[in-house]
């Protein structure tokens, strides 16, 4: 049977006072493309019914999105921190940790990235530019769909598996990023800047992050293409538990 693959969404205001789950096209298209099936978890409060889907599902997702308030990794708000939804972060955070208790095979892409670093126990830089000196802009002014900025894959990783190559030109669009990886994670990918752009887990069996949004390029860059095919036929290849 096809995997089963939850992704995460945020809240908008279609027509105020009227809200709405939002995910880009991107992530469940590329997803269906590559044979998986797509289901996108409701931003809900409960958290059984995100454990209950969590169950149920054979891998993860999750997407990018608003900045991670600081306060869930021990810091203050730093001046350029950007739009915050915090409810968002705890409903997710919550769901990572249930994911990696019961050792879920996970994708974290930007955001997502992020959010698992700071699930395990890691930290972010707030803002790249301002925090660290000789950062390139990651926050780009090209369509989604383009690259500007070089990345370097560690060859002995899950990452170089998908990729096939020891350097990828991807798209980029954000200005917080990793700061210290946490506890369970080596780094698998960079950009010549030094920024953190890949992790995967020593703790778990399948659980990777990639800060730079590869679904933007999915339908008009097939290399790229190749990390939602991966991760669909790794889940397809363990089997259907649901």
């Amino acid at each position: 049977m096809k995997p089963l693959i939850g992704i995460t969404c945020t809240k908008v205001f279609l027509n105020p006072p009227y809200q709405g789950a939002f995910v880009r096209d991107e992530y469940y298209t590329g997803i269906a493309k590559v044979g998986g099936l797509p289901l996108i978890i409701p931003l809900v409060e409960e958290e059984e019914i995100w454990q209950r889907i969590i169950d149920r599902v054979d891998g993860l997702m999750f997407t990018g999105g608003a900045d991670i308030h600081p306060h869930f990794y021990g810091e203050g708000l730093h001046p350029q921190t950007g739009e915050l939804y915090p409810f968002r972060d705890r409903m997710e955070l919550m769901a990572a940790r249930y994911a990696m208790e019961l050792d879920k095979p996970i994708l974290g892409i930007c955001r997502g990235c992020q959010l698992l670093n700071v699930a395990k126990g890691g930290s972010l830089y707030q803002d790249i530019n301002a925090q660290r000196e000789g950062s390139y802009l990651h926050a780009q002014n090209a369509p989604r769909n383009e690259g500007t900025h070089y990345v370097n894959i560690v060859k002995d990783s899950r990452l170089y598996d998908v990729f096939d190559t020891d350097r990828i030109f991807t798209n980029s669009f954000h200005h917080q990023a990793v700061k210290t990886l946490a506890t369970g994670l080596r780094q698998t990918a960079q950009a010549d800047d030094g920024i953190i752009e890949g992790f995967e887990s020593t703790e778990h069996t399948f659980l990777m992050g990639v800060q730079f949004h590869p679904e933007g390029m999915w339908h008009t860059h097939p290399e790229m293409l190749k990390l939602a095919r991966y991760f669909v036929d790794y889940l397809g290849s363990t089997g259907r538990k649901a």
